[in-house]
């Protein structure tokens, strides 16, 4: 079944939004993916809104409320994904719009602060599995990587206060966020490591993938031409700790290019 229509026919059936959400709604449960932005200027006629630029404050809601009840199983999966990204598409939400509307942005930082409790609360560490959550929740809210790392950073730094080891945390915190929260003066090397963020991938990490994945591709069984690839990609916020570094061979890495995994 679209997801779109089963998510928004729930959200209609329990009287959750009104007046012109009703009517959006109303259009989105009954042709899901395959509503156009003519069906929605045509509804907004009525309400003599003659642009979807008008309309989305609204339409940011609507979405914002769709993303949240995708989160009640704390999970954002591909198939919810796919309906995320159409609906931004549908009503022109871009990176960012999220954080500049001043109703959401609270909303928005405990919803990713929960999430990432949640994530380091059951181990302190983050999986490959949680590491491609967090990619979803920053694609999802439209966050570039700077600012879904300061939504989340006191999330880690609770974790660091549990026990946790920094390098399983999977994030990127700033010497100076560092300080503040140990209060010390002498922080050493892991202060220095955290004021900028590098794809250098320390020794200590290499020697352990390479003993993890035997020093072969994971992908095909090469022994040649063996490259340290990021799992959650640099670009798209990936770390270079342990569980985000693999080995591939130099023709499985560039056929991965960017992608995850």
């Amino acid at each position: 079944m679209d997801l779109i229509k089963k998510t928004f026919g729930y959200i209609i059936s329990f009287n959750i939004i009104d007046d012109s959400l009703i009517d959006i709604g109303q259009i989105l449960s009954n042709k899901g993916i395959n509503t156009s932005r003519q069906d929605c200027l045509e509804i907004l006629k009525s309400y003599k809104i003659d642009s979807l630029q008008k309309f989305k404050p609204l339409a940011l809601k609507l979405v914002f409320l769709f993303i949240k009840i995708s989160l009640k199983d704390n999970l954002i999966s591909d198939e919810e994904l796919k309906s995320i990204r159409f609906l931004k598409l549908l009503f022109d939400i871009e990176e960012g719009d999220f954080l500049n509307d001043k109703h959401l942005s609270k909303e928005v930082s405990s919803i990713i602060k929960l999430q990432l409790d949640l994530m380091y609360q059951d181990d302190n560490y983050i999986d490959k599995d949680e590491s491609i959550h967090k990619v979803n929740l920053q694609e999802a809210f439209g966050l570039n990587y700077d600012e879904f790392a300061q939504l989340g950073n006191q999330a880690a730094l609770d974790a660091l206060e549990r026990g946790a080891d920094w390098v399983d945390l999977d994030t990127y915190i700033t010497g100076d966020e560092y300080e503040k929260w140990s209060n010390t003066e002498s922080l050493g090397s892991i202060t220095n490591s955290l004021d900028t963020r590098s794809r250098q991938i320390s020794q200590e990490v290499k020697d352990s993938v390479w003993n993890r994945d035997g020093g072969v591709c994971v992908e095909c069984g090469s022994n040649e031409n063996i490259e340290f690839d990021h799992i959650i990609p640099f670009s798209k916020g990936g770390s270079n700790t342990y569980r985000n570094i693999q080995l591939l061979c130099e023709s499985c890495n560039r056929s991965k290019s960017d992608n995850i995994g």
